[in-house]
């Protein structure tokens, strides 16, 4: 099974911390084993009113095998909780690399509800496998061995009768296994839809509280919270229904071997002290049959779960270094679009046949409709999609053929959506240069117009900014991401409606200070503020995927097509801020 040969992989990467917890197992088996026959010898001590000093040693021996056998249990347990943590260690780190290593196109697909249900609760169910379930399969499959040997050497025809309800309890099992298995892997991807929803909702509480809309969301929450309900009460039916039939079983052993023995203690064919040997190795006998039986069902859920995980983990990028991929060298910003095509669903084409090329140090504004795919083309740029056709080349280099990390290196991405963690403002502007020195953080914030309020905060650069900087308003988010761009020093700069959440003096202030960092530096502006249209060198015009007019803002306007039809829309809407031609490589375009 592909699942298992995964997994085994893990398992055989940590085999000397399980084989030193099967030592162990295998040593805890015996002695379990040799116990009971202790407690026999004092029972026939007992009846045989043997000397007093032999019964003090039987008990003696009793005592000190108990407690032999309660150290090679602890080291039985550290060993294999050492060994199942460690498993699952190695699975939740592989499982964040390849969340790491996927492309945009995965996070469509996959809810977030799903991925976080798969990292946490799915690699934990292969932890209670690895950690109990396995252990026990193990301990149970030795113990079962050491007590049929006891038992047959005490009474062959009697173990006969007791194993012969052993058959029903493990068919018992083994279609609880086959009947649980769908159910629980249907309850997974549920409870995967249920964490997406609650996803939603915390992040989104402000927008739902702002529309007054929490019946809405509840009443949306409940119906797949129903279905997830049904799934687990169908599994509550189905181990109220085989649990207790193996319970049933295993008292019907117990009833068939005190019936016969005791007809073979009436007939002096076997004494008292070798029946209730016999009696307890029965009764030990009951529980590992029964984890056997519940190793099975066990598995199934766990390999539902293992299957889930793994998905994630042997999923390929669809974005990724060719073989014969190369580092792209420090490069100038020369770009070039060439019959580019692409679509985030191949029958349905977004872009379509692109020519656009871009010169060193050219500040270039997508303009267009919603839809029309401005923001396609910046995210084909640092390959967060691969084109469908047609090449991107950056200095002559196709992006396909250089390695990833080389290109996005020189890539500085500034979204309308600033995206900061929680943590500290320093740590969240040093993100994209961790060894970063102050000197150079502080520059990048006075670059941005983010210093003055930082430290005017309580605790400077080192302000916990919350979660999605939510400590912060969405102007000073906005310039500790431009901040943070500004850092890497990129060749080439996205901005993707950044001064969207910035008032109009602020936006002002930014623009003079990006000024100097625009300068020779390759830019893509996506925006709808004109006074950051007008102060590009160049406008493209996208309509339905394609690029309908091109030209500096002068000649666009004269020609009262597309562009003048969209910017005398806008102007009617903003305010201008004053006039300033920033980011040019041509003089005297205004």
């Amino acid at each position: 099974m592909p699942f298992l040969r995964r997994l085994s992989t893990y398992i055989l990467r940590n085999s000397h911390l399980l084989s030193l917890s099967v030592a162990c197992m295998i040593i805890s088996t015996y002695l379990n084993v040799y116990i009971p026959q202790l407690s026999g010898k004092v029972i026939k001590n007992i009846i045989e009113s043997e000397s007093f000093n032999s019964l003090i040693w039987i008990v003696a021996q009793i005592l000190i095998f108990t407690a032999i056998l309660g150290v090679f249990s602890f080291l039985q347990r550290y060993a294999n909780g050492y060994f199942s943590q460690k498993v699952v260690y190695e699975i939740r780190n592989d499982v964040f690399k390849a969340i790491q290593k996927q492309s945009f196109a995965f996070f469509d697909r996959m809810k977030t509800g799903q991925l976080m249900t798969r990292a946490t609760t799915d690699v934990d169910r292969i932890r209670t496998f690895l950690g109990w379930q396995l252990t026990m399969f193990i301990n149970s499959t030795f113990l079962i061995g050491g007590i049929i040997v006891s038992m047959f050497m005490i009474d062959p025809e009697l173990t006969l009768i007791a194993f012969s309800f052993t058959p029903l309890i493990f068919i018992n099992f083994y279609y609880f296994g086959g009947r649980i298995r769908p159910v629980i892997h249907r309850a997974r991807q549920q409870f995967g839809a249920l964490t997406s929803i609650l996803w939603e909702n915390i992040t989104g509480v402000r927008v739902v509280r702002s529309f007054t809309n929490e019946d809405f969301e509840e009443r949306k929450f409940e119906k797949p919270n129903m279905e997830y309900y049904s799934m687990m009460l169908e599994s509550i039916k189905l181990r109220a229904v085989f649990i207790p039939l193996a319970t049933l079983l295993g008292g019907l052993i117990m009833v068939a071997v005190y019936w016969y023995g005791g007809l073979q203690v009436i007939n002096n064919r076997l004494t008292i002290d070798q029946l209730y040997v016999f009696g307890s190795y029965t009764t030990m006998l009951i529980r590992p049959i029964w984890l056997i039986g519940m190793f099975w069902s066990g598995y199934q859920r766990m390999a539902a779960a293992g299957t889930r995980v793994f998905e994630i983990i042997d999923a390929p990028p669809e974005v990724m270094d060719s073989p014969d991929a190369i580092e792209l060298p420090p490069i100038k910003g020369h770009i070039i679009f060439d019959r580019v095509y692409f679509g985030y669903e191949k029958e349905r084409p977004i872009l379509k046949n692109i020519n656009l090329e871009v010169k060193p140090g050219e500040t270039v504004a997508l303009l267009g409709p919603t839809g029309s795919g401005k923001s396609t083309i910046i995210q084909l740029l640092p390959r967060f999609y691969d084109v469908s056709s047609g090449r991107i080349l950056i200095d002559g280099y196709d992006i396909r053929k250089v390695k990833l990390k080389s290109l996005r290196r020189q890539i500085g991405i500034i979204s309308q959506e600033s995206f900061l963690f929680n943590t500290t403002i320093k740590e969240n502007i040093a993100f994209g240069k961790p060894n970063a020195t102050m000197k150079e953080i502080i520059d990048a914030a006075k670059k941005a117009r983010a210093h003055d309020f930082i430290i005017k905060l309580p605790k400077g650069y080192n302000t916990i900014v919350g979660e999605k900087g939510v400590n912060l308003s969405g102007g000073q988010q906005q310039r500790i991401a431009i901040a943070r761009a500004i850092l890497m020093n990129p060749r080439i700069l996205i901005m993707d409606d950044s001064t969207s959440n910035i008032d109009v003096d602020t936006e002002y202030e930014i623009q003079q200070a990006l000024s100097a960092l625009l300068k020779d530096r390759t830019t893509f502006v996506v925006t709808h503020r004109i006074s950051t249209i007008r102060n590009a060198d160049r406008i493209v015009v996208l309509e339905n995927g394609e690029i309908v007019e091109e030209g500096t803002h002068e000649s666009l306007m004269a020609k009262r097509g597309v562009y003048y039809k969209i910017y005398r829309s806008l102007s009617e809407e903003q305010r201008e801020i004053p006039y300033q031609k920033i980011g040019s490589t041509a003089e005297g375009r205004g």
